[in-house]
């Protein structure tokens, strides 16, 4: 598994004993198009900065670590890896700061990133502060005053705020990162949710008819949370080949007939009864969450619910 050779990575990376210090700021739009520039600390501050990562990726190795899925509501305690491949506007700007061959930093555009490096060769960990307050602020309200020989003299530009906090770290190929926001909205790198989602759909509706289908598609590929079940259908359908023999028409459109409670409409196509796919914001989650089997029966109470997640018993 992915996950368990990054996490390989990372133990050996601290065991290689990291040590020296190179920082750099991201500037621009977005990733995608940032410009990568580099600078220096004080002694004393660079050994605390040094020190702040190491503790961070040490107390990253104990944690549980996933491969990345969409689908995945991460808790404080579990770590989401990726090849670092897998987002290409990451990789571009890990690779300049890697190389370390850029300019000083002289301010300029807004910054998008915070970068800090220690160890070195396959070994060379990679912290990054991609978001929150206190990554750099332009003061649009007030005035930051410095002393200057008794002189207290403006500051113009950007303000750098260092806190011991990263989002993602990168190493030996892998980016670790335990947001799972953060891979779809700073890192610009939802196409893989986008594709599995895509490619789910369409293999577990194989079997089925749905009316308006051409919307749910759309849904699919614009909603966030629907895509997240879409990777969760597909792990059903790995995890147990005999899941899609449940997944037609005639038993989906019995069931949902059977529990009106669940409000899923159907209609007739070419003389048959098929699901209908109602794109308002209140409805459009139905048909996934049926494909998905987002349903529990109460033997204490006789009563049917609807459920975000559930795992199955083993017999």
């Amino acid at each position: 598994m992915t996950a368990d050779a990054a996490r390989q990575v990372l133990i050996n990376a601290l065991a290689a004993k990291p040590a020296g210090l190179s920082n750099f700021v991201i500037r621009g739009e977005a990733l995608s198009n940032a410009d990568v520039t580099r600078y220096s600390l004080v002694r004393e501050m660079a050994a605390t900065v040094c020190e702040d990562v190491v503790k961070a990726v040490d107390a990253l190795t104990k944690k549980q670590f996933l491969d990345y899925d969409p689908s995945y509501q991460t808790s404080s305690s579990q770590v989401l890896v990726e090849k670092l491949t897998e987002i290409p506007e990451l990789a571009a700007r890990d690779l300049q700061v890697r190389l370390g061959d850029v300019d000083l930093d002289a301010g300029g555009d807004r910054v998008v990133a915070l970068a800090h490096t220690v160890g070195a060769d396959e070994h060379q960990i990679v912290a990054y502060r991609l978001k929150g307050p206190g990554i750099a602020t332009r003061r649009a309200k007030g005035i930051t005053l410095i002393p200057r020989n008794g002189i207290y003299r403006p500051v113009e530009g950007d303000v750098l705020y260092y806190e011991p906090r990263f989002d993602t770290f990168t190493c030996g190929g892998y980016v670790y990162f335990t947001t799972i926001s953060l891979i779809q909205t700073k890192l610009q790198a939802d196409d893989k949710a986008r594709e599995l989602a895509k490619k789910t759909l369409t293999t577990v509706t194989a079997q089925l008819v749905i009316d308006g289908f051409d919307d749910l598609e759309k849904a699919v590929m614009d909603d966030p949370n629907l895509r997240a079940k879409m990777a969760a259908v597909a792990r059903l359908f790995n995890s147990d080949p005999d899941y899609a023999k449940n997944l037609t028409t005639a038993k989906l459109v019995r069931f949902v007939r059977s529990n009106p409670d669940y409000n899923i409409p159907t209609s007739t196509m070419n003389g048959k009864r098929a699901l209908r796919f109602d794109p308002s914001p209140q409805h459009r989650h139905q048909i996934p969450r049926l494909l998905a089997d987002d349903y529990l029966h109460s033997y204490l109470t006789d009563r049917n619910y609807e459920a975000g997640s559930k795992q199955r018993v083993k017999a």
